[in-house]
Formats: structure tokens, C-alpha cells, sequence
């Protein structure tokens, strides 16, 4: 796997390398993460851009198409279908310059999933190599062990008996960790035995002078004894270091405590003289004292060496050693790969989203354009002078917002102005608005202009007032659907309302 990984890295590089003089800028939706690749992108699609242009490519995907009708459809058709109707929905949110709007778009859509290739192969390498750093087996057959104080650890291993030709077998142990001689114990206990005086202590002074409880600790930090205490005189100190000095004479008594170090099998003794005081503390502090409660350690088990060999023979055959471990990076690339193919499938999404709206939009508009140019033309405007006039209004309030249905008129006008027919210019407006509404009052337009003006205007106000009786209902709808929205919240206020009300109520029956 880690060389996988390297291979996409090192393709990544590449496609950095060779696309480092294409220019291209980002626009103002484009994902922070996805700028570094928006040249490899560009790159790769202008590759792709040649191959689909490449006449002979054209000729094999036509005899395909065929092919692939008489069979029900081809993937290659169903491709091109779909690349066209993205095309014609760009067209419609981007009347200017659309073309280059999809281009923009199918590049940035490649660069978010070089993007995510790039993350997969560094996430999935990264625990590749952290993976590597924990190897305990060498090549020679060496394992090595935890050292002292790191516990137990797992290792899966295989062993291949007989080369190739013979058999192998996966075993699992468990490795202790190291152990310390009994040479180097018994150096440690002058160390732990001055700590020790230190630690019992308490909140003492001195030894001495013992007025309040003594630390008897189950085990000294960095040393691997288990410590139990034994008491000279129980009635004064107790074996958990408790001091009972109510009755002890100013001038004290001496009492042994004596400290019994465990280690495997070996035990070490170590006596303390303390001198027990009467106590000076206030009521509340001998309070405190006889609360507070030492937290006990268990001695872990340790090891001699800091690893062992392995057996080199089974059955007279020698033995290869190799370890077994997890390997979670592969997982986590396909996983943040199959999260960026999803992404890459699922980005129209939002362009659907965005259509939808305009098409909302265009709808709930239609009662205003066509109020507006039914006003327009019972002054004794003409069609084409109302459609300069809304086009104007609509240029000079533009900040405001954009309103798609006066974008498609500021087109229209446009189109007409450059030497288009007023009668292609209205039937263009009609199919980018692709509303039955529009279609309706662009054929009404259409007419007028073939047929004459008799008529047209009583047309218009009729459907001026058949349009504010559907707006009421497109109202009432979006009331509907407001409301559907304002549920979930309003349960939630409404469990709220019965916690506050229900806890109080909770609280004084308990106090009855």
C-alpha cells in the first residue's frame, strides 16, 4: 500500500509540475482547499477537451451511440445526454458566457477531487508509516520488548516453516515487558529507602516531630516495589499511617515503622524511628486529615532482557519470522475517497438547488412583468419599446438584487438590439424561462406581431388578472410549507416549556 500511496503523490506532483504555466483564476465560490489544483484540473481537462475534439474519437463514439441503441442506450450516450443538460442549466443561471461557466464548473469539480485523492494518499500514508515505527520483529528474527514500566503488548506473528515449499502458521503472544535483575534491585533500595523518608512525611515537618497523619505510600514513582507498612505500636500509628497522639505526652514516644518492599519473589525491610507528638491542630484540619485517603498502585511485572530470539528451527527446517500487523490506512484511504467520489457524484446537487430557486422565482415574478407590461402597453407602448422600458427600470435597481425573469428581458432586449427579429428574440425569452406562463404571453406577443395588435391588450389584462389569482395560491402554498418548516422547532419549544414546568414540580414533591 505504501507504495500506492507514493505513486498518487508522485502523480499529483506531475500533474503540479506540467500545469504550472496554465493560468486561471478562481472565482468567488471556489472552495479555499481546492485553488492548489485548479491548474492540474485545467490541465487534465484540456487534454480531455482534445481527445473529445479528436475526429476519430467522434467517429468511434458515433458508431458506439448506434451500437448502443439498438441496445437499449449506451454509457457513452447517457454521458453526453447528461453533459448537455448540465449545459442547458448553466445556460439558464448564466445566460452570458455560459460556455465558460461550464467549463469553470467541470474544472473545479476535478480539482476538489484531486483534492481529495491528495488527502487520501497523505492521511493513508501517514498511518502507513506510523504504522512501520512500531515494528518489534527484525529481519534477523530479533523481538523486541517493551521496556520497564510499558506493560504487556500483543504481537501477531507468522512463521513460514520449509521456504516456499513447506507450510506457515499465524500464532499471537503476549510480550511482557522487561524485567530488572536482582543485582539492580538491591542498588535501587538506598534510592528508594531516601525517598521514602522524604514521602512519609506527610504534612510533618520532621520525623521527629509526627502531629498529624503519615504518607504511607503503596509504592515509590519510577521504582517497581510494592510497599505494605507494618506499625511498631498500632495503638499509636495504624498500618494506613493514621496517628493517634490524643494521648501522647508532650514529650513524645518512638514508635518503628517498618516498610516491606516486594519485587517478584524477593522481599527488603526498612525501619523508620518517628517520634509521635501531641497534636496542635485546629478541630476542623484534624477533620480534614481524617478524610483524606491514599490512592494505591499495583506493581507491574517486569522482565530480565530487553527481548529474546526467536527459534530459528521447526522440524529440522529452518524458520522464517515475519510479524503480522494491522493496517487501518487502507480503510481511511478508501474511506475519504469513496467521501470524495460521493462529493464529485453529488455537486449538481447544488446547481438543482439553485435552478429550482430560479424557477420559484420566475414564478412568482410572472405577476409583476406581466402587470407591468400590460400597463406599459395600455399607455401605447409598443411590445418591443415596454420591453426597452422594464429593461432600463431593471438596470437602474439592480443592486438591489437579481430577478432572473428581468435578466432574461435585459437578453431579450439585447438580442433585438444586435439584429435579432423581435419575434426570435420573444420565442428565445419564452424557452430560457421554459414556464407555461411566459410561453403563454410570449405567443400572445408573437401573434400580435403577426397578426396584428387587435385584441392583445384585453389578452394581457385577462392574464394579468388570472396571474394575481395564482400568486394568491402560490401564497397560500408557501404559507403551507412555512408553517411544515416551524414544526420541529415548535416541539422542541413545547418540550422545553414541559421541562421547566415538570422540574420544579419534581423538586417540591420531593421536598414533601
Amino acid at each position: 500500500m505504501g507504495m500506492i500511496y507514493a505513486g498518487i503523490l508522485a502523480a499529483l506532483a506531475a500533474l503540479l509540475f506540467l500545469s504550472r504555466k496554465e493560468e486561471i483564476r478562481a472565482g468567488a465560490d471556489t472552495q479555499m482547499f481546492s485553488l492548489y489544483f485548479l491548474k492540474p484540473a485545467l490541465w487534465l481537462y484540456k487534454r480531455y477537451e482534445r481527445d473529445e475534439s479528436d475526429e476519430e474519437n467522434r467517429k468511434r463514439n458515433i458508431r458506439k451511440e448506434r451500437k448502443g441503441k439498438r441496445k437499449g442506450g449506451s454509457a457513452w450516450g447517457k454521458k453526453k445526454e447528461a453533459g448537455l443538460r448540465l449545459r442547458e442549466e448553466l445556460q439558464l443561471l448564466y445566460p452570458a458566457g455560459a460556455e465558460e461557466r461550464f467549463r469553470r464548473y467541470q474544472v473545479e469539480k476535478l480539482s476538489g477531487l484531486l483534492l481529495v485523492c491528495f488527502a487520501a494518499a497523505v492521511i493513508g500514508g501517514l498511518i502507513r508509516i506510523s504504522g512501520g515505527m512500531e515494528q518489534r520483529l527484525t529481519e534477523d528474527g530479533w523481538l523486541r520488548r517493551n521496556s520497564y514500566g510499558e506493560g504487556e503488548t500483543d504481537v501477531r506473528l507468522k512463521g513460514q516453516v520449509g521456504g516456499t515449499e513447506g507450510w506457515e502458521q499465524e500464532v499471537e503472544l503476549t510480550l511482557s515487558e522487561r524485567r530488572y535483575t536482582g543485582q539492580e534491585l538491591d542498588e535501587m533500595i538506598p534510592q528508594v529507602r531516601a525517598a521514602l523518608e522524604q514521602e512519609i512525611q506527610g504534612e510533618n515537618e520532621t520525623l521527629d516531630e509526627i502531629r498529624s497523619s503519615l504518607s504511607l505510600p503503596s509504592q515509590v514513582k519510577g521504582y517497581p516495589f510494592q510497599i505494605t507498612w507494618k506499625s511498631g505500636n498500632y495503638e499509636l500509628i495504624r498500618a494506613d499511617g493514621t496517628v493517634n497522639n490524643e494521648e501522647v505526652r508532650e514529650k513524645g514516644e518512638i514508635v518503628e515503622v517498618t516498610a516491606v518492599l516486594s519485587c517478584y519473589e524477593d522481599i527488603w525491610e526498612e525501619s523508620f524511628s518517628v517520634r509521635v507528638c501531641p497534636p496542635v491542630l485546629t478541630q476542623e484540619e484534624k477533620r480534614e486529615q481524617l478524610l483524606l485517603e491514599e490512592i494505591e498502585k499495583e506493581d507491574e511485572a517486569a522482565a530480565y532482557e530487553e527481548g529474546f530470539w526467536l527459534p530459528q528451527q521447526a522440524e529440522g527446517e529452518e524458520v522464517v519470522w515475519t510479524e503480522e500487523r494491522s493496517d487501518s490506512s487502507l480503510l481511511i484511504f478508501l474511506l475519504v475517497t469513496g467521501m470524495g467520489i460521493v462529493q464529485y457524484r453529488f455537486m449538481d446537487d447544488d446547481l438543482r438547488k439553485r435552478l429550482e430557486k430560479r424557477e420559484r422565482q420566475l414564478l412568482l415574478s410572472y405577476p409583476e412583468f406581466i402587470s407591468k407590461l400590460t400597463l406599459l402597453m395600455g399607455a401605447g407602448l409598443p411590445v418591443r419599446a415596454a420591453f426597452m422600458r422594464m429593461a432600463s427600470d431593471y438596470q437602474k435597481k439592480k443592486s438591489n438584487g437579481t430577478n432572473y425573469v428581468y435578466e432574461e428581458l435585459l437578453l431579450a432586449c439585447r438580442e433585438m438590439e444586435s439584429g435579432i427579429t423581435e419575434i426570435e428574440a420573444y420565442e428565445h425569452f419564452g424557452l430560457r424561462c421554459r414556464l407555461p406562463q411566459y410561453r403563454k404571453c410570449v405567443t400572445l406577443l408573437v401573434q400580435n406581431l403577426k397578426k396584428g395588435s387587435a385584441g392583445l391588450l384585453a389578452a394581457l389584462q385577462e392574464e394579468a388578472q388570472n396571474s394575481f389569482e395564482e400568486r394568491k395560491r402560490n401564497a397560500r402554498e408557501e404559507g403551507e410549507r412555512a408553517g411544515t418548516r416551524l414544526l420541529l422547532p415548535m416541539m422542541m419549544m413545547l418540550a422545553v416549556v414541559m421541562v421547566l414546568i415538570l422540574v420544579p414540580a419534581c423538586f417540591s414533591f420531593a421536598g414533601m
